[in-house]
């Protein structure tokens, strides 16, 4: 089915601002998003450390939840933008939509399609899932893909907060494979950005291997400075002074080797 171009004019702009109604006393915890990921590193490899964690209230910072609300607000017209790249082609062949998956022929959309059904089914799944913690009746038949798409997105703007504090995922720490609804839309919102080509800065590529999977693979985030491995198999995420430190041992290694 395809999808309404009315979809950009949804929600676009107009959201409500995070906040958080009855707050719940709780012990503070770390923020499991990406503004704590220096401190979990640190944390996890058990070394001295400066770094202090973001706490959240009571599970995500207010910035992560801001950032939840944004992406969200942005989807429709990512969305629409993805789907129109499949009428009218790309400019470039690395921008094409007709990747070949698994040696099979493609057709033309192909991708597009692809990312189209992963978002919308994606964000289909969490609505039914948070319907279903909170007992509410079942997902309506909206009908065309754009309809289903719009009242999905304006359903989980409805109940972001209780799902960015109550959801069972919700402590998940943010990742590729996590299941908190933050770091889903997270994903869905950075796929779609990086798919129509809406990426603020270009990426900075590393010379040296990743360490984790030895592949060509690391650049420099421009949102957040992070350096992280695009194989998506691996992701591998360092700091600059865990590259740096990695750069110097690599560096040791092969003139020890010589």
């Amino acid at each position: 089915m395809a999808l309404s171009v009315t979809l950009s004019a949804t929600l676009v702009g107009d959201h409500p601002a995070p906040h958080r109604e009855d707050p719940l006393p709780h012990t503070p915890t770390p923020c499991p998003g990406r503004c704590n990921h220096r401190w979990r590193e640190a944390e996890a490899a058990s070394r001295p450390h400066d770094y202090t964690p973001t706490w959240g209230n009571p599970n995500h910072c207010l910035s992560c939840t801001s950032h939840a609300y944004r992406h969200l607000a942005e989807l429709p017209e990512l969305l629409a933008a993805v789907w129109l790249e499949a009428i009218h082609g790309t400019r470039t062949p690395a921008d094409a939509t007709t990747t070949r998956p698994s040696g099979l022929a493609p057709w033309p959309g192909q991708a597009a399609r692809l990312l189209t059904d992963h978002i919308v089914y994606g964000m289909a799944e969490l609505e039914d899932d948070i319907r279903e913690l909170r007992h509410l009746s079942t997902r309506p038949n909206r009908g065309r893909e754009g309809a289903t798409a719009t009242g999905t997105i304006d359903f989980l703007t409805t109940h972001l907060d209780w799902a960015l504090d109550h959801h069972p995922a919700a402590t998940e720490i943010h990742d590729r494979d996590s299941a908190n609804p933050a770091s889903q839309i997270h994903y869905w919102h950075r796929a779609a950005l990086r798919f129509t080509k809406r990426d603020e800065q270009h990426e900075a590529q590393r010379l040296a291997p990743c360490p984790r999977c030895h592949g060509p693979y690391l650049i420099t985030s421009p949102k957040d400075g992070l350096i992280e491995c695009r194989d998506p198999d691996c992701q591998r995420v360092l700091t600059e002074a865990e590259y740096e430190d990695y750069v110097k041992r690599l560096r040791g290694a092969i003139q020890a080797a010589a």
